[in-house]
């Protein structure tokens, strides 16, 4: 019986997942252009403190829901771009994943959406920082965007799994292990 339970729950939670994930996909692809302009500022920022010389930044916002958007950095008469559609979209992932999560309120959602973006966003304008910073020395070391790659990728689901499933966020005592409402995911 309660085999057949978290198979109907695992089932459940795949069908909702199928439902939300395609109308975040569409919904995050056309706020993607206005999110690479923030990282980029962001990163541009912090770059400038670094004396890279940024004057601005350059969002190319191209392909199908935004999915090929490059953004850039004007420096004097050079411009240098990166695709960052493919770089940020774990974010659509990891919403997507906490929105068809039952067990949490809608209040719980939204700061477990928040949070997560934010250590979201945080990696993404690391990335940009130390691709831009460093280059050169990551062309001579391929590598080392793979493995980059490989955490970006991951990161959604553990982020998920530790403020979703272990992460406590009311003030009823209880922590996200234990289900609040009777609910599974």
């Amino acid at each position: 019986m309660v085999r057949q339970n978290n198979i109907r729950r695992v089932i459940l939670f795949a069908l909702r997942l199928a439902i939300i994930a395609p109308a975040v996909l569409v919904i995050w692809g056309l706020c993607l252009p206005a999110y690479a302009w923030f990282i980029g500022q962001c990163a541009s920022m912090v770059l400038n403190i670094f004396g890279h010389g940024i004057e601005r930044v350059v969002v190319d916002a191209e392909g199908l829901l935004n999915s090929k958007t490059k953004m850039g950095f004007v420096l004097g008469e050079r411009m240098p771009t990166t695709p960052i559609a493919l770089v940020v979209s774990n974010i659509a992932t990891f919403v997507a994943l906490v929105l068809a999560t039952r067990r949490l309120g809608w209040r719980d959602r939204g700061w477990a959406v928040a949070l997560g973006v934010a250590v979201l966003a945080a990696s993404h304008v690391t990335h940009v920082v130390v691709f831009f910073a460093f280059a050169k020395g990551i062309q001579q070391h391929p590598q080392v965007p793979t493995a980059i790659a490989q955490i970006f990728i991951s990161l959604p689901f553990l982020l998920w799994i530790a403020l979703v499933f272990l992460g406590s966020y009311g003030n009823d005592g209880t922590d996200g292990i234990h289900e609040r409402d009777g609910k599974g995911a």
